[in-house]
């Protein structure tokens, strides 16, 4: 999208206000430059909801660009879903200039929020996994992973193009000959993530960890985060806190270890094959 050079034209800002995932969409394409440009010129109420719509990539490389004043506009002026959206996807190095640049009775409010993530996965996550879009056929995602050099093992996370999770991809299905004509997200499964809110203890309750080592975490629109691995839940929480013994937390504990055998052993089968 070419930005107008005359903004803010009111047209443009009706339209970002009231249309903001429409907005987003459009800017979709946009060069980083251009595109804190364009939301330097808007109302912050604006900028925040347009904002937060955005796919992930584009508003992590938008906040590390923009202005602290502005960011700090946009998280006290915007709706409380697209503040703690924003947050999430905010580097904690920018937390301080973005309270230095507020007004005192301010700062109060914006380190309250600044704080909330810091109980919650979207703070834990990492980005230790593979991204893939979702209409990537099969045999084109299997050339890509023959050339990467990096044989550790990974989540494989769906997503389709503004960053909003599809599921888990199998390796083994992707590698599948069966499978070679079909786009990833027809074999991808649709595990349910977590959402980036929860707290660590509450995340450590999910029956999925008996399937799954990790899991993927997204926002309140659906968009990836990054994954948490129960080992990193059980550190935040504290291997000190005495936890009931059940059946169910000891087959949790077998299918974790069954499941980083499996990684080892797919690591090395593909580490032979490139």
């Amino acid at each position: 999208m070419t930005m107008p050079s005359d903004l803010p034209d009111p047209l443009v800002l009706k339209f970002a206000s009231t249309r903001p995932d429409e907005m987003a969409g459009l800017l979709a394409n946009s060069v980083a430059s251009d595109l804190s440009e364009f939301f330097a010129m808007l109302p912050a109420q604006t900028a925040a909801g347009v904002a937060a719509r955005l796919p992930s990539w584009q508003l992590t490389g938008l906040l590390g660009n923009l202005e602290p004043q502005l960011v700090s506009g946009m998280l006290l002026k915007g709706a409380t879903d697209d503040a703690v959206a924003i947050v999430s996807h905010l580097h904690e190095s920018r937390y301080q200039p973005i309270l230095d640049a507020s007004a005192p009775r301010e700062r109060s409010v914006l380190a309250q929020l600044f704080d909330f993530p810091s109980h919650s996965l979207a703070a834990l996550v990492t980005t230790r996994f593979i991204r893939v879009i979702a209409d990537t056929p099969c045999s084109a995602f299997c050339e890509q992973l023959s050339s990467n050099s990096d044989t550790r093992p990974r989540p494989v996370l769906v997503v389709d193009g503004k960053g909003k999770y599809q599921g888990l991809l199998n390796l083994q299905a992707v590698y599948s000959r069966k499978n070679r004509t079909k786009t990833v997200a027809e074999i991808a499964d649709p595990v349910e993530p977590l959402m980036g809110q929860t707290d660590a203890a509450t995340a450590l309750d999910s029956r999925l960890w008996m399937r799954f080592t990790e899991l993927p975490v997204v926002d309140k629109r659906h968009r990836v985060l990054g994954v948490i691995s129960r080992a990193a839940l059980l550190r935040v929480v504290g291997e000190g806190v005495p936890r009931e013994f059940t059946l169910e937390r000891m087959f949790l504990e077998l299918a974790g270890g069954y499941l980083n055998t499996c990684s080892r052993l797919l690591e090395s089968l593909l580490g032979k094959t490139r």
